[in-house]
């Protein structure tokens, strides 16, 4: 169906509706997400297709803004965004296909652009895969490629919005997994998402739900007889080589990019000798490894009931503090990820039935939502908060209730979380431009919220920790909890109390390295 009045008149495809197509896109895979995570077989079926889709789109949607009037612009700084933040098979092969996409824009597009647009896309994303495969997103991308534009820029994307849909459910009988299972590809659906979004934002068309004989199917009823470890990371070096080389050890290779950074996708029995070959052909970093199939770690205990609280950070001290309350604690390497299997084997370790996730770092979100997904299958639900700070996560620990029900431990702890404003103070280990101007190593810099609001070449950080209090409660607050890390002062809070009367300090003796103190204002 398509809205009577502008959709025939559109003759181009400009920055403004570039932006509204991906963000329609987003909601499509956001509203489908369970859907594609049920329908998950090929490569592996471990039900993550759907949300590896929606964090891969979600790490570009930040950089829309740019290139406001040049389509061209938008479309590869979101392309490379999104190559960086690509999350599983799926989510590279997309990120290529909007690579490909990126690398053919123009400022405005016409029909006949953006047809050139799709058959590189659709060529590039075929060259991510070590072996293509049909009944996969390839093939949509294929069916996208072959419509051919007229002189009405609407009908040709509708056109394309059905072929594709046909492509879709034609992919059961194309792969013999998808045979087996009853199912149509769920990364092939998630594909098709992108071009309804065009039709529906160029066309005003409308496409029914897709019609399926069967959205889910038992997982764990299907033998997966592939590679135990799915293992991804950055590469800077030759990605040439390193592709042949993973094929031979390695199942499912996928590559995005076409210049450092790439981003490396491989199933292996053993990922060290997949990182191996990476440090042999240049360097891997922003390291992911995550079990594909098995619950060998599961307690085998019965059945799970009960609430447990899983939280990350860094620092022996705040490991204490986090067990002490009861909580699971996951150490986090100074400047390095947690990955997906440290938050599930966390969970596991839990024995309970819900377990609610405070991640601490910004970066960890997408690991735990994969890692909700995994342990799904074993009967374990999965909470996160989404603190992206320490403070936050502990001010959320401390109003916890185990006994009580989920949605209420929920209500509390995500209250007591927004309400802690963070602060921070750290020595500068290299010189850099800052939000609060030049900072040379060796200054102290004074930070709230992640940013930097002082920066002293003279001041100690006791002092900075005191003016960086002082900052954060001029917005109210009668609750100051004090992180003491390396080089910090247990005797910080006794100083403090006698400058803030009324007002009460936590000081907490955390051992993090990264900050000399970490202020958490209730």
């Amino acid at each position: 169906m398509r809205n009577k009045g502008s959709a025939s008149e559109v003759s181009v495809i400009d920055a403004p509706m570039f932006r509204r197509i991906i963000r329609r896109f987003y909601a499509l895979l956001q509203a489908n997400e369970q859907l594609l995570n049920d329908l998950n077989v090929f490569p592996v079926p471990d039900g993550d297709t759907g949300t590896n889709s929606v964090l891969t789109i979600q790490s570009g949607l930040g950089v829309l803004e740019k290139g406001r009037s040049d389509l061209s612009v938008v479309s590869n700084a979101l392309a490379r965004e999104v190559g960086m933040g690509a999350r599983g098979n799926s989510g590279v092969i997309l990120a290529e296909y909007l690579h490909g996409f990126a690398s053919r824009s123009e400022p405005t597009m016409s029909a006949h652009q953006w047809h050139e647009a799709l058959v590189t896309a659709a060529t590039m994303a075929g060259e991510s895969v070590s072996v293509p495969r049909d009944g996969t997103m390839l093939s949509i991308a294929r069916a996208a490629a072959e419509q051919i534009p007229g002189t009405d820029f609407a009908q040709y994307v509708s056109a394309i919005a059905l072929a594709v849909r046909e492509a879709v459910t034609r992919t059961t009988e194309q792969l013999p997994e998808l045979t087996a299972a009853g199912v149509v590809d769920s990364g092939a659906l998630a594909l098709s998402y992108l071009h309804e979004a065009v039709a529906n934002e160029l066309a005003g068309l409308e496409i029914p739900d897709i019609e399926l004989a069967q959205r889910t199917c038992d997982v764990t009823a299907i033998e997966y007889l592939g590679p135990s470890h799915e293992v991804m990371f950055l590469f800077d070096g030759d990605a040439d080589s390193l592709r042949d080389e993973l094929g031979v050890i390695g199942e499912s290779v996928t590559i995005t990019g076409r210049a450092n950074p790439f981003n490396v996708h491989v199933h292996v029995d053993h990922p060290g000798e997949a990182l191996s070959e990476a440090m042999r052909h240049g360097r891997a970093y922003r390291i992911s490894i995550t079990q594909l199939i098995g619950t060998s770690d599961v307690a085998a205990n019965g059945e799970l009931s009960g609430i447990g609280v899983v939280m990350a950070g860094e620092g022996r001290g705040l490991g204490r503090i986090v067990e002490a309350a009861g909580a699971t604690f996951i150490p986090k390497p100074p400047m390095s990820a947690l990955s997906t299997i440290d938050f599930v084997r966390a969970i596991r370790k839990t024995n309970c039935a819900h377990v609610i996730v405070l991640p601490s770092y910004l970066d960890c979100h997408a690991s735990v939502a994969l890692a909700a997904h995994q342990v799904r299958a074993e009967g374990i639900t999965v909470h996160m908060i989404g603190t992206s700070n320490v403070p936050s996560s502990l001010a959320s620990l401390a109003v916890c209730d185990a006994t009580s029900d989920v949605a209420h431990a929920l209500d509390a702890m995500t209250k007591a979380a927004q309400t802690t404003r963070e602060g921070a103070v750290k020595v500068s280990t290299r010189s850099s431009m800052t939000a609060a101007g030049l900072c040379h190593e060796g200054d102290i810099i004074g930070l709230i919220s992640n940013v930097p609001v002082e920066i002293s070449t003279t001041a100690s950080v006791h002092d900075m920790a005191a003016h960086v209090v002082d900052k954060m409660l001029d917005h109210g607050g009668d609750l100051v909890t004090v992180l003491v890390g390396k080089g910090g002062d247990d005797l910080i809070g006794d100083r403090l109390a006698a400058e803030y009367p009324g007002i009460e300090f936590n000081v907490l003796r955390a051992d993090q390295t990264t900050h000399t103190y970490l202020i958490g204002v209730e």
